[in-house]
């Protein structure tokens, strides 16, 4: 049994302007309702780092450039450098690139910004910089057997 305590209630979607410690979270190319390709990637708020908004998760979005259809090589290179992928490793499709990614550890700065499409204004988080981080990646916790339900 437990009870409800509104004191202990955290909200999501309100990060502040600021430099936090993320790991990448399970990545994927995904299609907006309009048909615009994106790269989805979930930068989870590390928990084992004094931060605030830990377990929050910053939404970055890399965009297909409309007038190539290709992702900004740029954008894809630093991601990379910066998770450290090590230079010159080869994939052979995207997915296995967003798979490699999954796990690591960097370092963002995001600021709240608002754009305006269609006549429409939206409230966005962005990554403003990607650095590579000093801390180790982040490692599953260990569970023994006997913590376990079944």
């Amino acid at each position: 049994m437990f009870e409800i305590d509104y004191e202990k209630a955290s909200e999501f979607g309100n990060i502040v302007d600021g430099v936090y410690e993320v790991t990448i979270e399970h990545s994927m190319e995904k299609t907006t309702p309009n048909g615009a390709d994106y790269l989805d990637i979930p930068l989870r708020i590390r928990t084992d780092f004094d931060q605030p908004h830990k377990n929050s998760v910053i939404f970055h979005k890399i965009w297909q450039k409309k007038d190539t259809g290709k992702y900004p090589e740029g954008s894809i290179m630093n991601l990379a450098k910066q998770s450290g992928i090590p230079n010159g490793t080869k994939f052979k499709s995207l997915d296995d690139y967003l798979g490699m990614l999954e796990g690591k550890a960097l370092k963002v700065t995001v600021k709240n910004e608002t754009s305006e499409s269609n006549g429409k204004t939206y409230e966005n988080l962005n990554v403003k910089k990607m650095e590579t981080s000093m801390l180790a990646a982040q490692s599953a916790p260990e569970i023994s057997d006997d913590a376990l339900p079944f």
